[in-house]
């Protein structure tokens, strides 16, 4: 990968649903050469795929937790498939130790946070959770909000 191809994903982690014609003219490179581009990095596995960023992704919900997953046996997988498909939950990571996932969680109020919590526990295949709230952000990436400033309306 190359400088063009660093600045291309750059231009395509803020908005992936932008035209080749703009991502060009930003780029100052020519459409064939930022669709090859693309198409190749596709091809490469560097782009997995393109997703929907919906509302509630990048809204500041108020009430936002850890919860640590101990998953039994061998289920992983549908643990995890299950946990995608709730809104609540933001992110999923692997990890080592005592825990196997580690989930980024967030809520607008505590009944919804206590409703989200049950339905984890519920899961088959999750033996044990810890859960912490986060009181206060004191650092975060810089200007995240601001990527998404066009979709508060």
């Amino acid at each position: 990968m190359d400088d063009l191809d660093y600045q291309l994903l750059a231009l395509l982690r803020t908005d992936g649903r932008r035209s080749v014609s703009d991502l060009a003219k930003d780029l100052n490179a020519a459409r064939a050469t930022v669709r090859s581009r693309m198409e190749r990095l596709i091809e490469s596995g560097e782009i997995l795929g393109f997703t929907a960023i919906l509302r509630d992704d990048w809204r500041d919900l108020p009430i936002r937790a850890v919860t640590l997953v101990e998953v039994a046996g061998r289920n992983t997988e549908p643990v995890t498939k299950m946990l995608s498909a709730m809104t609540e939950v933001r992110a999923i990571h692997s990890t080592n130790g005592k825990w196997d996932l580690v989930l980024d969680i967030a809520t607008r109020d505590l009944s919804a946070f206590d409703e989200a919590l049950n339905r984890i526990r519920l899961i088959e295949g999750i033996a044990n959770t810890e859960t912490n709230l986060l009181l206060n952000t004191r650092k975060s990436p810089v200007g995240a909000a601001n990527h998404f400033t066009d979709l508060r309306a």
